[in-house]
């Protein structure tokens, strides 16, 4: 399971994996220790590996973590048919 998209404003982000389904999520607890807030604007998505980055690279988030900490501490918003343009 890939990350395929993702917007943020702070540490609430909105992600999309590839198979589609989409969450609203606040990473802060995930994230606290290794970026700071200031930090977040650092964030891009790695297109080989699906996973979100953060610092060119110095902190990044396995995709089959962040879709299971999505699931498990975020909102499901829905389902993607269209598959988004990916992040930059």
């Amino acid at each position: 399971m890939k990350l395929q998209s993702f917007k943020n404003l702070n540490f609430e982000f909105s992600l999309v994996f590839s198979n589609g389904e989409m969450f609203v999520v606040n990473l802060k607890a995930l994230l606290e220790g290794y970026i700071s807030e200031a930090d977040l604007a650092s964030a891009r998505l790695d297109s080989d590996w699906g996973c979100l980055e953060f610092l060119n690279g110095t902190v990044d988030i396995d995709p089959t973590i962040l879709y299971c900490y999505a699931v498990n501490h975020g909102t499901y918003v829905g389902h993607s048919e269209a598959r988004p343009a990916l992040a930059e």
